[in-house]
């Protein structure tokens, strides 16, 4: 009886049921990787032996990877009849290069070099996936009303997930002394990468989409200059393009600076981070099923106020550390930090739904694919920017107070421009 009840529950028995569901396991395994990654990249390389400069690079090197790759999948994605083919070659090449990327250890005096060659090929390609993920959600999910349950849904499993994954890492690694020790913990963790990237390969070759018609044509440079040409002058895209690229800059300048403060001026362990990680899951969690609800009556681009205003206090939060004593910074960095990354459970819920939402119809594969390139070049070089910024400031924790008080500044600007872009789209 349990066996049969199971199988006419609706999420099982309904298409948009099976695909909620399907969206939600791939994001489950989404979200490991990418946890391993934030967790783990800059304390690889750190263990590595990595040099400050060599760290910021680690941001750099993932996202030119991406960025030399997005257009050129862009332009292939438009050509392919099934709009999962892509996606899904994607994530299986990645599964394979995971298990490289854990092996970098044993490369002796290369080993930095490889790191960045097998960064490149797993982090980088992420950001190609993540491109196409958005087109492929987009046709999978036709209906823009039914966006918000399916996305929201996927993310309340991805944060649970985000919750528990950075404490399993921080804790293994806390109980390692040795560097040696410490990269065998990791290496493990990126092994498992690599199987959870073809499991997710299997998922999404699962997934219900329809096919394009035989007949259509793929994409030609000339096609190319015309979607750019439509995308140019969508005035509703223009808005949404240059109001998110200058949120995201001001987002992406302390990365870096961001692992940075929190090793060198905060006193943060692995075990430390690992439980602020968790924590911001944790309250994310709590608070995804809200905004998705805030979405349905306010509209995205109210609720996206709120994790932009979160972004703004986080740089404040180092700038209070430092005038604490050495002792009381880990828990004071921990409990603000968990409280302000509440809100920003919205961000990507937002932003995504806002992208589809603004991006003309014609050539939306390669606009999305172009779009993200700027996006990633943002990622890839703005850290780097903070970084050296920090360095010809003196590498102090006075350079470190005077560019985060920009930093916070400069995102109290981009809010500042969401605000009034919502009140002019509500009038």
């Amino acid at each position: 009886m349990l066996r049969a009840a199971v199988r006419r529950h609706p999420l099982l028995t309904t298409r948009s049921g099976r695909t909620m569901l399907l969206f939600a396991f791939e994001g489950v395994l989404l979200q490991y990787i990418t946890s391993i990654n934030n967790f783990g990249n800059n304390l690889y390389a750190s263990n590595l032996g990595a040099s400050d400069l060599q760290i910021g690079l680690v941001q750099t090197v993932a996202n030119l990877a991406a960025v030399a790759l997005l257009l050129p999948s862009g332009l292939y994605g438009e050509r392919l009849r099934s709009p999962r083919a892509l996606p899904a070659f994607t994530l299986a090449f990645m599964g394979v290069m995971y298990f490289f990327y854990g092996t970098v250890p044993a490369m002796g005096e290369m080993r930095m070099t490889f790191f960045f060659v097998f960064l490149a090929l797993t982090s980088g390609v992420l950001a190609v996936y993540n491109a196409q993920w958005q087109t492929f959600f987009g046709e999978v999910v036709s209906d823009p009303r039914e966006r918000n349950g399916v996305y929201a849904s996927r993310n309340r499993f991805m944060f649970a997930v985000g919750t528990l994954t950075p404490l399993l890492c921080g804790a293994a690694m806390s109980a390692c002394v040795q560097s040696i020790d410490k990269l065998a913990v990791l290496r493990a963790f990126y092994y498992t990468c690599g199987a959870a990237m073809l499991l997710a390969a299997l998922t999404l070759s699962r997934m219900p989409v329809q096919a394009r018609p035989a007949g259509a044509k793929g994409f030609s440079l000339s096609d190319a200059a015309a979607a750019l040409s439509t995308a140019a002058r969508s005035r509703r895209f223009r808005s949404f393009f240059g109001c998110i690229m200058f949120f995201y800059l001001s987002w992406h300048v302390d990365w870096s600076l961001w692992f940075i403060a929190q090793t060198q001026y905060c006193g943060m362990s692995e075990l430390n981070m690992s439980v602020l990680n968790a924590l911001c899951c944790v309250t994310q969690l709590l608070t995804i099923g809200w905004f998705a609800r805030l979405n349905q009556k306010r509209g995205v681009g109210f609720s996206l106020l709120f994790g932009i205003g979160g972004l703004m206090l986080c740089p404040l939060t180092v700038c209070l550390c430092l005038a604490l004593p050495h002792a009381a910074r880990p828990p004071v960095f921990i409990v603000l930090v968990t409280l302000l990354y509440a809100p920003q459970s919205c961000i990507n819920l937002c932003v995504v739904q806002m992208l589809l939402s603004a991006v003309p119809e014609r050539g939306r594969s390669l606009i999305v694919s172009l779009y993200t390139i700027v996006v990633t070049l943002s990622n890839s070089l703005m850290p780097l920017l903070g970084v050296q910024l920090y360095t010809w400031l003196g590498a102090s924790a006075q350079a470190l107070l005077a560019i985060n008080l920009c930093v916070s500044l400069w995102r109290a600007t981009a809010l500042c421009i969401f605000a009034l872009r919502w009140r002019r789209q509500r009038a």
